[in-house]
């Protein structure tokens, strides 16, 4: 047997029937009574990138969270949600995405994220001690309730991802400066999860994003509920609806070296509805030089002046920014690289973490492509050629 995880399909985010389609979803794999128990303090941790409207697709849609919360108080446990948006307060953004509501409907809690406690793990790749929220020390189980979307910087975001919300608010900004390789901050999330150790993953893939996320990206219907206790099995079945190689996604490659769950179809037990049925093959996805190069036998100066050249900007788009400064408290160069009173990015400086454009409300940043990317449309042939090694290596699992 592989890692078991179960689909169930949906395609409304009427509230009784996300209810009825989460109890369903759960239900092979022992129902929510088999990852928590009574009177336990449990976190319930969906995505909630920043104050974006449910429709925007950006965060873990409210009324999952409101199935989330029931299905647990049925179990007797005490529930708190929360999240660290990237910019502005918990409690802004949970209210601006309609999360608060459903929290405040339900009688649950609203986490507190702002308290900090160290966390030692000598397991750890990148960081030994890790600052996360408090909130993951006070809760006797954590369940993820991440949102299925790409991302500009790390190609697609789901349920591992979800973890890097552990880590409170500015200090994210800080980690992406100081690990400025997609790479590197794969391992961090990786040291985040071995720490939190969650019991549950329930994956919001009924609208995902598509395109530029996990922002600015556009909705995109999928129409599937995704949930097991192996986080990277979650994800790769998520990936194989909208048709990414897991082996692209820097946490998903970053788990199979360490072993971290089942990154790869065959080692999947998938039950409930059939997920081949759902599949999204043109889903518009993020694409990444590192697809190309890493079959091109180039000298390793040679490939990252490639990259340096290649990667797109950001830019901020005249008429769309209200300057409300968004971008600025977000930037993690300290001497921030984007100034949208004169609408300029400061290319030397800006470390291309794209925390600006996963942050704007207004969706006035955009991810420019390079002269380089333009001229040699590397974008096109790493569709190409990632269509063609997500074909060879996919096969159906039992």
């Amino acid at each position: 047997m592989g890692s078991l995880v179960s689909l169930r399909h949906i395609e409304s985010y009427q509230p009784d029937l996300v209810l009825h389609a989460m109890r369903s979803c759960l239900a092979p794999l022992g129902g929510m009574a088999a990852f928590i128990r009574p009177r336990q303090r449990v976190l319930l941790k969906p995505n909630i990138l920043g104050g974006f409207r449910p429709e925007r697709a950006a965060t873990t849609h409210p009324s999952v969270v409101r199935a989330a919360i029931l299905l647990a108080q049925e179990v007797g446990a005490t529930v708190l949600v929360g999240d660290s948006p990237g910019v502005g307060s918990l409690e802004w953004a949970a209210k601006a995405s309609g999360i608060l509501a459903v929290v405040e409907e339900t009688g649950a809690t609203l986490a507190d994220f702002e308290a900090t406690q160290d966390f030692d793990q000598p397991a750890n790749t990148v960081a030994k001690r890790l600052t996360l929220a408090r909130a993951v020390a006070d809760a006797d189980a954590i369940v993820s309730l991440p949102k299925l979307k790409t991302h500009a910087q790390m190609t697609f975001t789901g349920a591992i991802k979800n973890q890097y919300g552990l880590i409170p608010g500015t200090r994210k900004s800080q980690w992406h400066f100081r690990l400025q390789e997609r790479k590197w901050l794969a391992a961090l999330i990786l040291d985040v999860h071995r720490i939190a150790l969650p019991a549950l993953a329930i994956m919001d893939a009924i609208v995902g994003m598509e395109g530029k996320g996990p922002s600015g990206g556009r909705p995109r219907q999928i129409g599937a509920l995704i949930a097991g206790r192996d986080f990277a099995a979650v994800d790769t079945l998520a990936c194989a609806l909208i048709g990414i190689d897991p082996q692209s996604v820097p946490v998903l490659e970053a788990a199979q070296r360490h072993r971290i769950g089942a990154t790869s179809l065959p080692d999947l037990d998938v039950v409930g509805d059939d997920w081949r049925a759902l599949r999204v093959p043109d889903f518009e996805k993020v694409s990444h030089l590192e697809d190309v190069l890493r079959l091109v036998p180039l000298p390793r100066r040679a490939l990252d002046w490639i990259r340096d050249q290649w990667t797109a900007r950001p830019r901020i788009v005249e008429g769309r920014c209200i300057e409300c400064g968004v971008c600025v408290e977000a930037c993690p160069v300290e001497l921030p690289a984007i100034q949208p009173e004169s609408l300029n990015v400061d290319d030397v400086r800006c470390i291309r973490c794209y925390c600006c454009h996963e942050f704007c409300p207004n969706q006035a940043i955009e991810l420019a492509p390079s002269f380089l990317a333009r001229w040699l449309d590397f974008q096109s042939l790493s569709h190409r050629v990632g269509k063609v090694l997500w074909g060879a290596k996919a096969r159906t699992p039992k």
